[in-house]
């Protein structure tokens, strides 16, 4: 599926993929494929009614996507819950939860088995703060309260005593503590200090000591009185996050369904984001075997980068009613793009998205091969020729169970031309008679045999006639130019019934980027005698 994927350029559109919530980037990477037809009518509908909500209701679905963002990834094990950081993302959680599932009509919360029943419990967490604070607040226990409060007057009386005996530093001895622990002071300048109770000096160099006060016996009588309220406090905060905790872990399996619907939440109105903004349409599936219909079909990535390049697109409409299919063209005729388009919206069916297509139907594989282009690849010595035979060899085993889409481009061309129609012409009519093998050939190569459950198609290729009339032997300045002028004149459509014809489109593109007129009239001549 990597090759295929690679092939298609999926993931130019899978990138546009972004879903809000951690559950949702959890599912985004796990890139599921779905052979199920069941289970991929449900993504399609759920996707369908989130696109209704969101398109109706703007507000709410801007409120929606705030609330899907805040969601974050809750850990329900036993020592995250049992600490103040892990009861905040709780409540967190589940304050979040409850708008969204808010949000939602009925009708739709039940296509999401959004059910919100944890009222009490987020009420409980809500004693803490609410928005982006939590703390083990007074209202969890009387008790409390009374600790904090003696720790509280504990803090005023020693903020006192410390006050009283700075300011008598001050006077007695003009040391300015004021924000400091210590002082460093000259050793000859302490010496009429050294004996005070009140100070505490060590040296600090050989010229200067350093100058501590002493608080006295209230101060530390104080301080030891604050220790034990605060050791109480922190024994009274464990006992209250333990039932905390407690309560959180008691509906575990609530929060799991929680996370279970935002996590479909945020997938479909992702997916219907998507829908709407590049104009995607929701598949036709049918039972396999059945024709595979595209009508103003889109291939994306090509059509992002044409209108950047200020190039026209042209969208692909096409029927395919049989499983072994061949496209013949010429270089630069679109024929490649053609089973990129294939691949490309087959991918995003399956995945779960709707697609780029005023029309697509077509059936579900278990799997999807591309075959070609493997001369830019190296792997154990093998040739290009050997790792396409090698790629078809391990596809050609998955027929035994699977049903594979099979995708070849330009298929066998490192060998000789005579060698390679025979092997392809072999392969073809294996593939006919393989009926869990749905394939794709886009090749330059006439004359093939593929047997009886075969169509063969042709790409209308360069407009000769249009191309002369413009021209007028005025060549193209530039690259750029010459890329437009090809553009403008090749006509990227699929005829059917094209089998054996040969695409004799090549001497003139090559003319149009630039190879000499005399080396093009003696291909042109060269063509002629072969005839």
């Amino acid at each position: 599926m990597d090759k295929t994927r690679a092939f298609a350029e999926f993931e130019t559109f899978y990138s546009l993929f972004r879903p809000l919530t951690p559950y949702g980037r959890i599912y985004r990477e796990a890139r599921p494929f779905f052979s199920d037809p069941a289970a991929l009518k449900t993504e399609y509908d759920l996707a369908a009614a989130a696109g209704v909500f969101i398109a109706a209701r703007r507000e709410r679905g801007d409120r929606l996507r705030f609330h899907l963002r805040n969601i974050p990834a809750l850990d329900l094990s036993q020592q995250a819950l049992c600490s103040g950081p892990g009861l905040f993302l709780a409540r967190k959680f589940l304050a979040n939860a409850r708008d969204i599932f808010t949000l939602l009509p009925a009708a739709l919360r039940a296509r999401f088995a959004a059910r919100w029943q944890s009222g009490d419990l987020l009420a409980l967490l809500n004693k803490g703060g609410s928005g982006e604070a939590f703390h083990i607040a007074d209202a969890y226990a009387p008790e409390l309260a009374a600790e904090r409060s003696g720790i509280a007057a504990c803090d005023a009386g020693l903020k006192r005593l410390r006050e009283r005996r700075l300011k008598s530093l001050r006077e007695l001895w003009g040391l300015d503590f004021s924000d400091r622990d210590f002082l460093v002071v000259e050793e000859k300048a302490a010496a009429k200090f050294s004996a005070s109770p009140d100070l505490f000096a060590e040296p600090f160099d050989g010229a200067h000591v350093t100058v501590k006060p002493v608080y006295g016996p209230e101060y530390m009588e104080a301080a030891a009185e604050r220790e034990r309220l605060r050791a109480r406090e922190q024994e009274l905060e464990a006992g209250i996050i333990k039932k905390l905790a407690a309560a959180v872990a008691a509906e575990k399996d609530l929060i799991e369904g929680y996370i279970a619907a935002i996590t479909k939440i945020d997938i479909a109105a992702e997916r219907a984001r998507l829908a709407a903004e590049l104009r995607l349409t929701r598949p036709l599936i049918h039972k396999y075997p059945a024709p595979v219909r595209l009508l103003k079909a889109r291939f994306l990535p090509l059509e992002l980068k044409l209108q950047a390049a200020g190039l026209k697109y042209t969208p692909l409409t096409a029927v395919f009613k049989r499983r072994v299919n061949v496209i013949y063209g010429s270089n630069m005729g679109g024929k490649t793009v053609v089973l990129k388009t294939l691949a490309f919206l087959q991918l995003a069916a399956q995945s779960g998205f709707f697609t780029p297509a005023a029309a697509f139907e077509t059936c579900l594989f278990d799997s999807a091969a591309f075959i070609g282009g493997a001369e830019m690849e190296t792997a154990g010595g093998l040739s290009g020729f050997g790792l396409e035979m090698n790629d078809f060899a391990g596809t050609h085993g998955r027929l035994k169970s699977n049903n594979v889409l099979i995708l070849m481009d330009e298929f066998a061309r490192t060998t000789n031309s005579e060698e390679a129609t025979a092997l392809l012409s072999a392969i073809l009519e294996d593939l006919g008679e393989k009926k869990r093998a749905f394939s794709f050939l886009a090749t330059h190569f006439s004359g093939l045999r593929a047997g009886k459950d075969s169509a063969s198609f042709k790409m209308r290729g360069f407009d000769t006639a249009a191309f002369n009339d413009y021209f007028c032997a005025k060549p193209a300045a530039g690259l750029d130019e010459k890329l437009k002028m090809i553009n403008r004149f090749m006509r990227y459509e699929v005829l059917e019934g094209a089998a054996g014809e040969e695409a004799r489109d090549a001497i003139k593109i090559a003319g149009i980027l630039g190879v000499a007129r005399p080396v093009i009239k003696r291909a042109q001549e060269l063509l002629e005698e072969n005839k």
